[in-house]
């Protein structure tokens, strides 16, 4: 009898599978732009086995669910209680007199949602041991990254509509300042620019005019005689004002010169120089500032963060490499563990920690493999998996599964460039199943609006056919 009701519930289960996959098949067919590529696979962990695949082994350009390997690896290669720190140390061993007699250095490990108020902190923890003044030099110290600060630099045939700051191990307001030009009331004159982070570091050169028609501004920069150099050019409207962000290009050397003029402003002396110079062996930590992990998974699977995920792919990096991180550790680090999981694939390819690069691919049954592990490990998955967007509520997600109820039992990370509509995570089937699901788009002509649309629709029938 026990045999028997077995039999008529995988047979039950078996059809009901084959109905789900012949009906998304033909949506997928029907729907998606003639030549596009396509992959699904979904995954049961009540039944640990795939329950739908489709075109599951073509590797595709993932986009932005690149970022759920990411920090992914990241909680499994660090720990959920990582921090990276921020750290000052002293060559002068006793401080007893109120004076650093030596030198102060700068410590970066790669935090990259450092700002001005977190320097603030560091100077207060200097000003808290009773130090009044630095004999020696400032310096910086952002050698758990290599040189490489821009993705231009490590992929090949680099191209990206909006080009991200400098990544690096020292870092300070996303590596970038603001700037404020206002027109001048008198035509063909320059506008003047306010620039909020007002160091000796940076000098303006004004090369702008203001006259009757629309504003059009730039702004470049280059390093000449120890100074960033800025050059403003363009129009501005008459009786106008607007902003300019720009991407530093030395960015130890701005946190090291915000530093300078902080510990000057709360009275304690400094007339040394500002360079980049290892820390010694032998060496004081005087104070640090750190920021859990678990701080920035947010920003980067909910909001899709770039900035913040490249920085953690080469914190990654660092510590496979023990120091002098580049993207290629980064890339190993990530290799060597998917083979540890056994769920490594040949054709894997991840060249970025965003995945803003087009040539980052993997197959969404890699994908899906790979949140399965984090799954089955309970010290991380409950970070993971509230660090994913819920639909019509936050993130990415917030405007789409209209039709999903509830819509919290859907965790998701998007993924979007030219070409490519992608979108990966958990859902809680009618059944109480937990499935684990990646779906991917690639293609050369269609609206973007309505391929997602198809994705929600696919994956809101797997929830309530489960």
């Amino acid at each position: 009898m026990l045999l028997k009701l077995i039999l008529v519930l995988f047979q039950f289960y078996t059809q009901n599978y084959d109905f789900l996959y012949e009906k998304i098949s033909e949506m997928l067919k029907k729907n998606l732009p003639k030549g596009s590529k396509y992959s699904l696979t979904c995954f049961s962990t009540q039944k640990k086995d795939f329950v739908i695949k489709i075109n599951s082994t073509e590797p595709l350009i993932p986009a932005s669910t690149n970022k759920l390997i990411t920090t992914g690896i990241a909680l499994l290669n660090l720990g959920k209680d990582f921090s990276i720190n921020t750290e000052l140390y002293t060559d002068d061993l006793n401080l007893n007199d109120g004076i650093i007699n030596g030198n102060l250095y700068l410590k970066g490990y790669g935090d990259p949602t450092l700002e001005t108020g977190d320097f603030v902190n560091l100077v207060s923890k200097i000003k808290s041991q009773n130090i009044q003044a630095i004999t020696g030099n400032l310096y910086l110290d952002d050698t758990f990254f290599d040189e490489i600060f821009y993705r231009n630099e490590w992929i090949e045939d680099e191209n990206i509509s909006v080009p991200l700051p400098p990544i690096s191990a020292i870092t300070v307001n996303n590596n970038s300042i603001s700037l404020t030009v206002s027109a001048s009331n008198k035509l063909n004159k320059p506008g003047s620019i306010y620039i909020n982070d007002n160091l000796e570091y940076f000098q303006i050169i004004n090369h702008t005019k203001t006259i009757r028609g629309k504003t059009r501004l730039s702004a470049s920069s280059k390093i000449e005689d120890g100074k960033e150099i800025i050059i403003v050019s363009g129009t501005i409207r008459k009786n106008s004002k607007t902003n300019l962000r720009v991407h530093v290009i030395e960015p130890a050397y701005y946190a090291g010169h915000l530093l300078k003029k902080l510990l000057l402003e709360n009275g304690i002396s400094f007339w040394g120089k500002v360079e980049k110079n290892k820390i010694p062996k032998l060496s004081n930590r005087i104070g640090y500032i750190s920021t859990p992990l678990v701080e920035f998974l947010k920003p980067i699977n909910k909001n899709s963060n770039n900035y913040y995920a490249e920085h953690l792919f080469l914190i990654i990096g660092g510590h496979f490499a023990k120091g002098q991180g580049s993207p290629f550790d980064a890339s190993r680090a990530i290799v060597t563990t998917l083979k540890s999981l056994g769920i490594y694939e040949e054709e894997f390819n991840m060249v970025d920690g965003s995945g803003i690069s087009r040539q980052n691919q993997f197959t969404t049954e890699l994908l899906v493999k790979f949140l399965y592990q984090i799954y089955l490990n309970p010290d991380i998955f409950y970070e993971f998996y509230n660090s994913l967007s819920i639909p019509q509520r936050d993130g990415t997600l917030i405007k789409r599964f209209h039709e999903l109820f509830p819509p919290e039992r859907l965790r998701g990370k998007t993924g979007t460039l030219n070409g490519v509509t992608s979108l990966a995570g958990y859902i809680t089937a009618n059944s109480g199943d937990l499935l684990i699901f990646a779906i991917n788009f690639n293609y050369s002509k269609g609206s973007q609006v309505k391929l997602r649309t198809i994705q929600d629709k696919v994956i809101t029938l797997l929830a309530e056919k489960m």
